[in-house]
């Protein structure tokens, strides 16, 4: 039997070793955790020893595993036109998108895939993985992340060995090719195709999720419902998932008369199967080796305990590839997991209804930092619909699914009712979630922490479930939400104040952040074009600048309440995620142009914030507000015609020491009319429609005498911005340009008299 605790403490050895080569500050955080345990517990020089030969090896791995994590492909491998490829997972095609993870001379790439008809949409279909295919198309690199603390592709794909992607422009002949690998992934495929053709249309995507940890058909609203209410984890397939499938079969294996060792060797295979055909998820990973551990150490006559087969499979997990350190189902998988097993004697002695208290409590309170970390966000209703909606999925939804799923490959009767039942079943949860998700009130965004805040509330976390440990819980919950409440207080009052031109490609959208919360402003939301689609052509998962970027964004800043959404005029590049921010965040008012809202896009907007009863108010010259030390004043328009471009909303601000201007899409007509009435100069303008040369006028810049000069466009647009002609004007005059197509978001930072620029690429 293996000495108690060692395998923590080898696994923590290996998480160290691991962190110092990709993480130092994570890795020295983790090994003074380590060190200051092994002297509180007084353990034997042999337990120091292993530990400390632990971290040189996991160290030394992860730093050969970096080394050789780059691309083997050559320069002429990837400047052909004509490649051949091997699908290597099942593809997600998604309205005229078609994405999947293929190989090229053995390396993993990214595939794109723009399709150009309805029936080459149902031939791809087709396409299982193994399928080896003769394309024409162009390599590019993944791009990293054009704004602060949003998610980073290229890093993400990094991790998982991916360096390139391959947009393909088209597909020629296709073979299978056959393998155990790609028969696993295949029986998948059938699956998830069985489940589309014989499941009612609702549920398709939750028995998909259920049975095969596969999400994609789950409805956008829903997944953001289930966020919401902190158990969107139940749609997936967890640890408890796992271990839920494995203890049915292992009953009814039982129960038709199969010796035990018999019924261990199924298992085991089961497992196996189990994890590949469900994608391998680390959840599935690890819960599926944890069980398969356990039986073959129980054959050996090893007893192996809960926690020694979790440490064992960490620290396996972590040897075999360094990188899924960083994956957040791994974090969460284990830190839950771990917390779940250190608590159990507490959670044990408790009645059933009290242990489901304890172990909820315990889940949500360990997963709450790592939430935080990626997500700036935590559900306050998490805690109570997991206590409902853990047993319901576990005892109810999840089995109703596997037994329809099974009995769907014959027809019958009781089939046929079973999912009629299933559909109401389904779509009552739906119901609902729903009704749950409109409370005020269901999740707090805290913002993304600092490395710092990140490794106080990692020592905090620990001190805590040392509390539980020595059965000094409520004072270890004080402490936990302490800490917590002081977090959110700072990030409200920072004494800091942010102005950010967010990259959202060709459009505007700029964040002024105030200090001590004393006021905050968008100045647009930025917006893409649409074009007409057939019906085949549509995605379930369209891209939204309002949704994926804005949104995102501000609550990574910890952004929550606007007190003033300024819409400078009717282009849709600069309204166009405004209906997202309405419906996502409390904004206290509106600022259009006089007479804007008759335009179509406009218009839509206004509805929108009438129906949420917001104010919206046609601003023009001599508008004014101030707050503190802080000045604003609407400079333009001048009259309540609206006629696009040149009756933008001009800002002219005095913020942070520095004298601003925020002109829109204002244009050479506009700025006459200024340097007619207004005699300033100012320290910072953003530059006029994009930098098109109708914009930017020679007088206007000698008037202004700018030191910096901001341009927001979109990396490579179609329309060319910012022209040359207004680049070397802005030159000539010696003004420091930042061009969100080339720096990705700009951010002037201050604090009392002092402010620093920086940009995303320097």
């Amino acid at each position: 039997m293996m000495n108690k605790g060692l395998a923590l403490y080898l696994a923590l050895s290996t998480l160290s070793g691991t962190l110092m080569a990709l993480q130092w500050y994570w890795g020295a955080f983790f090994f003074g955790v380590l060190l200051l345990s092994l002297f509180l517990r007084k353990e034997k020089t042999t337990v120091l020893f292993l530990s400390l030969l632990f971290i040189l090896l996991s160290f030394l791995n992860a730093i050969i595993q970096e080394k050789n994590h780059q691309t083997s492909l050559s320069y002429n491998d990837i400047s052909s036109e004509k490649f051949t490829i091997t699908i290597n997972d099942i593809p997600s095609i998604d309205g005229n998108t078609f994405v999947s993870r293929g190989k090229i001379k053995k390396e993993d790439i990214m595939l794109r895939y723009l399709i150009p008809t309805k029936e080459d949409k149902k031939l791809l279909k087709g396409l299982k993985p193994g399928a080896t295919c003769r394309v024409k198309g162009e390599f590019s690199q993944p791009n990293e992340n054009r704004n602060p603390n949003m998610f980073n592709y290229k890093q993400y794909l990094y991790q998982q060995q991916i360096f390139f992607i391959l947009s393909i422009k088209t597909i020629e002949e296709c073979t299978i090719h056959h393998s155990l690998k790609y028969s696993l992934m295949q029986w998948r495929f059938d699956g998830l195709r069985h489940i589309e053709n014989t499941f009612p249309l609702s549920t398709i995507g939750v028995t998909q999720a259920l049975i095969f940890g596969e999400s994609e058909r789950i409805p956008e609203e829903v997944m953001n419902t289930f966020r919401e209410l902190g158990v969107v984890h139940l749609l997936a397939i967890s640890g408890l998932h796992v271990g839920l499938v494995f203890f049915m079969l292992y009953f009814v294996l039982l129960r038709i008369g199969m010796i035990r060792e018999n019924v261990n060797n199924v298992l085991l295979l089961f497992l196996f199967i189990y994890t590949m055909i469900t994608g391998g998820a680390p959840p599935v990973i690890r819960a599926s080796s944890m069980c398969m551990i356990i039986i073959v150490s129980r054959r050996w006559s090893k007893s192996l305990t809960t926690l020694d087969s979790l440490s064992i499979i960490f620290s396996l997990y972590l040897f075999y590839n360094p990188f899924s350190v960083f994956n957040v189902g791994f974090q969460l998988s284990f830190v839950v997991s771990l917390s779940i097993i250190l608590s159990s004697e507490n959670i044990i002695s408790s009645s059933y209804v009290i242990q489901l208290f304890k172990v909820t409590a315990v889940a949500q309170a360990s997963s709450l930092p790592i939430m935080m970390y990626h997500f700036y966000e935590f559900s306050i209703i998490g805690f109570f619909t997991n206590l409902i909606y853990v047993p319901l999925f576990s005892i109810v939804i999840l089995p109703i699914t596997l037994f329809l799923f099974f009995m769907s490959f014959l027809s019958s009767k009781v089939t046929e009712w079973g999912m009629i039942l299933y559909e109401y079943l389904v779509k009552g949860v739906g119901w609902w979630s729903s009704l749950l998700s409109d409370l005020p009130m269901n999740t707090v965004v805290i913002g993304k922490p600092s490395i710092v805040i990140a490794i106080f509330y990692a020592a905090v976390m620990i001190v805590f479930f040392i509390g539980i440990e020595r059965r000094k819980g409520k004072y270890a919950f004080i402490l936990y939400f302490t800490v917590l409440t002081g977090n959110i207080l700072w990030n409200n009052y920072q004494p800091f104040g942010e102005i950010i031109f967010i990259d959202v490609g060709q459009g505007d959208s700029i964040l002024i952040k105030q200090p001590f919360n004393r006021g905050t402003y968008l100045i647009d939301t930025g917006g893409e074009m649409s074009f007409p689609k057939e019906e085949w052509e549509i995605k379930q998962h369209s891209f939204s600048v309002g949704e994926d970027i804005l949104v995102p964004f501000l609550k990574s800043k910890g952004v929550t309440t606007l007190d003033k959404l300024i819409l400078t005029h009717s282009d849709l590049d600069h309204i166009g995620g405004a209906q997202d921010l309405l419906n996502q965040l409390n904004i206290k008012e509106v600022y259009i142009s006089p007479n804007s809202w008759q335009k179509e896009g406009m218009n839509q907007v206004v509805k929108a914030a009438y129906e949420k009863n917001l104010p919206v108010k046609e601003v023009k010259y001599p508008h004014v507000w101030h707050e503190q030390n802080n000045q604003f004043y609407i400079i333009s328009p001048h009259d309540d015609k609206y006629e696009g471009n040149n009756d933008s909303i001009v800002l002219y601000a005095e913020i942070g020491q520095l004298k601003w201007m925020f002109t829109g899409d204002l244009e050479a007509k506009g700025e006459e009319i200024i340097r007619e009435f207004f005699d300033f100069e100012v320290d910072v303008l953003k530059v006029g429609h994009h930098g098109s040369k109708t914009s930017t006028t020679e007088e206007f810049l000698s008037e202004l005498n700018p030191s910096v000069a901001i341009i927001s466009a979109g990396e490579n647009n179609r329309f060319n911005h910012p022209h040359p002609e207004v680049i070397d004007r802005l030159k000539r005059h010696g003004i420091k340009v930042l061009n969100t197509g080339e720096n990705g978001a700009v951010t002037y930072r201050f604090w009392y008299k002092e402010g620093t620029f920086s940009a995303q690429f320097p």
